[in-house]
């Protein structure tokens, strides 16, 4: 999926993109953050935790799709 983008239907959907990347990423957090929760980590750190590692996979589309190109 990501190693196909298509710069002018991205910039014609950004906000649709942005809007769903966002809640994407905030869904992956909470989940992550509630298996910390469930491991016995504190709130605090769950979430820390969550937050770092949410975005990783969207990352990972970008990074596949440069190591394509080159």
């Amino acid at each position: 999926v990501g190693m196909s983008i298509d710069p002018k239907l991205l910039i014609s959907n950004f906000p649709v993109i942005t809007g769903i990347l966002a809640l994407l990423i905030f869904g992956k957090t909470i989940l992550v953050a509630l298996v910390g929760r469930a491991f016995g980590i504190s709130t605090i750190a769950a979430l820390r935790v969550g937050l770092l590692l949410a975005p990783g996979g969207e990352f990972a589309f970008v990074a596949f799709g440069e190591a394509v190109n080159q």
